[in-house]
This record gives C-alpha cells, sequence and structure tokens, in this order.
C-alpha cells in the first residue's frame, strides 16, 4: 500500500469511522479486537505516523513515553528496549530512550528531564524508583524490583529465584561438585533472588557452600567477570563449575576458562542468565535461563497505555515464568 498521511484514509481503507481509527491509536474507547487488528495492520502496510505535536497542543501531552535503561549495551537491555519501542510506535507514540550506565545520580537527572518534557508515561528498569518528583505519571517497573518500600505503578518482573534454581540444578545434574556462583551488583534485588536460587539448589544436594567461590562483581561486565576468574584460577582455588547471574558474566568466565587452557563444558561448566544472542554465539553455546522479553514489553506496553488512559490496571505486580535453554556448555 501507498504511504497515507490522515486518519481518513486509514478509515476508509479499514471501512470504519474516523472516530474508531482515533479510538484504536489512542487506546480509549469501544472497538472490537477484529477492528484494531484490521487498523494497526493498515497503519502497518501505509507506514501511517500520527502528528504527534497537534495532539500534544490539544491534549497537553506530547505522546512520548520515556524508557529508562541501565545499560544499553546489555543484549538483554537492548532486545527488551527494541521490542518496547516498537510496541509504542504501533499505537502511535514515540520513545526517549534514556541510558544512565548502572548511575543513580544519572538516572534521577534523566527522571527530571522526562518530568519536564511532559511525557506521557515511564517505562522504568531501576532498582532505586524512590522519584516522588513522579507524582501521579504513569509509571511501569520492569525486570529489576525495589529496594524502595514506598512506590506507585505495577511491576514486572521474571521469576529470578526460580531461573537461580533451575541453572544451579542443571551444572549439579551434570556432576558439579565445586560451584562458583559470579553475580553481580550486591544490592540489587534481582541479583540476590537469583542467588537464593543458587543457594536453594545446594540446600537440596546437601552441597556446602564454599565462601572462596562467591563473587559479588562491581558491575555486569564480561571483562570483570574474566578478571574475577582468572584470578580465582592463580589462586588455585578448585571449581568445576560456573553459576552466572547474566550472560554478558558468562562470557567473561569463558573468556578466562579459555585463556588459561580450559575447556567448556569438559573441564569447567558454565550456565549464564537472559537467554540472549550472547548465550548462542558464545563459546559452546550457553546453557542460560531464559527470560520471556517478548511478553515483559507486551505486558509493560498495554499497562502502560491503560493508565495513560486513566485505567487502574488491575493488578500491580506481574512475574513472569521462566525456563532453562539448555545449550552445550552444561553437556558432558
Amino acid at each position: 500500500m501507498e504511504k497515507v498521511k490522515s486518519i481518513k484514509e486509514i478509515a476508509r481503507l479499514a471501512g470504519v469511522s474516523t472516530a474508531t481509527v482515533s479510538r484504536v491509536i489512542n487506546q480509549n474507547g469501544r472497538f472490537s479486537k477484529e477492528t484494531e487488528e484490521r487498523v494497526r495492520r493498515i497503519i502497518r502496510q501505509t507506514d501511517y505516523v500520527p502528528n504527534m505535536s497537534a495532539k500534544g497542543l490539544r491534549t497537553n501531552r506530547t505522546r512520548v513515553v520515556g524508557l529508562v535503561v541501565p545499560d544499553i549495551t546489555n543484549p538483554h537491555f537492548s532486545s527488551l528496549v527494541l521490542k518496547l519501542e516498537m510496541n509504542f510506535f504501533e499505537r502511535g507514540y514515540s520513545c526517549l530512550i534514556c541510558n544512565t550506565n548502572e548511575s543513580e545520580k544519572l538516572e534521577r537527572k534523566h527522571i527530571h528531564t522526562l518530568s519536564a518534557q511532559n511525557v506521557s508515561g515511564i517505562v522504568l528498569i531501576s532498582g532505586t524508583r524512590n522519584y516522588t518528583e513522579l507524582g501521579d505519571l504513569p509509571v511501569i517497573y520492569v525486570d529489576r524490583p525495589s529496594r524502595s518500600q514506598n512506590n506507585n505503578g505495577v511491576m514486572i518482573e521474571s521469576d529470578n529465584e526460580e531461573g537461580g534454581y533451575l541453572a544451579t540444578k542443571e551444572l549439579l545434574d551434570a556432576g558439579c561438585r565445586h560451584p562458583l556462583i559470579l553475580k553481580c551488583l550486591s544490592s540489587d534485588t534481582n541479583q540476590i533472588s537469583r542467588y537464593s536460587g543458587f543457594q536453594r539448589a545446594l540446600a537440596e544436594r546437601n552441597i556446602v557452600e564454599d565462601a572462596n567461590l562467591y563473587v559479588d562483581l562491581p558491575e555486569v561486565s564480561s571483562e570483570k567477570a574474566r578478571d574475577a576468574v582468572t584470578w580465582l584460577l592463580k589462586q588455585n582455588f578448585h571449581f568445576d563449575g560456573i553459576m552466572c547471574t547474566t550472560d554478558t558474566i558468562a562470557a567473561g568466565a569463558l573468556i578466562a576458562l579459555r585463556e588459561h587452557g580450559l575447556s567448556v563444558p569438559e573441564d569447567v561448566l558454565v550456565t549464564g542468565f537472559d537467554d540472549s544472542q550472547l548465550a548462542v554465539c558464545c563459546g559452546p553455546g550457553i546453557t542460560s535461563v531464559h527470560q520471556d522479553v517478548s511478553k515483559m514489553a507486551q505486558l509493560a506496553t498495554e499497562l502502560l497505555l491503560e493508565m495513560i488512559c486513566g485505567r487502574t490496571p488491575q493488578q500491580t505486580y506481574y512475574q513472569l515464568p521462566v525456563h532453562l535453554s539448555i545449550r552445550a556448555s552444561t553437556k558432558r
């Protein structure tokens, strides 16, 4: 189809009224699922882009959503942000992507900027989340539970504790008896949950955790993980498996093992977390905990649009199930 420039043309092609097209774009009012799918299909096929400036003048809202992400280079976060951006664009919203580089100071500056720009809502991937200046602005918190006790908005996260358990159980089932855990960001609650899953799996097998084989990295970094594993090997600490709380960390661990002449999985078993492209491409392929990024992005989009339209979501907390994607790094 040729590119169209107005709602009237979209309405004509879809066989509905302009008011119906407007309701679908704004997610406001009544329309059938079939009508919504037909209108959105035509919008995609014709590359129609709503006039955001005109809408902002009429509604005093910019039809822009802020996406605050801790590290856009992290494959898990970049995949999540990409899906969010595509979802919001299909519904007539632009996105401002704000990278915090895991800095609370920079994150707060981004929050101030987004508030000043009168965005319609924010998707916030953060462990801080205690921003009273947001007031009644619709906010969806994704991936990371809060360290604050006083929060409004909706939280969406994976079952991190179960993920840590599944990854560690896979190591133990494959014969590992001296597991090393590489986690990061000591106060980050999803990292703590993954560590709790690690401990639960050890307790089931009556394996005593070795304090020397617990490493808490200061950042999510393959370089820091490589350095940590290198140091442990030089100190002659014995481990036959590594449970990594992100795929980025697992990639760094693989590099260190390879540099010291160790093979995965023959000498050391390795698991990651996120099931990102890194897990598919690195080394022999890394067994990794799969997070449903598509579902996470879909939920965040739908719930934020509900809140923007003045509706109160039925739930304020969603925990998505995880599963293990098994690859060569745990197959002996």
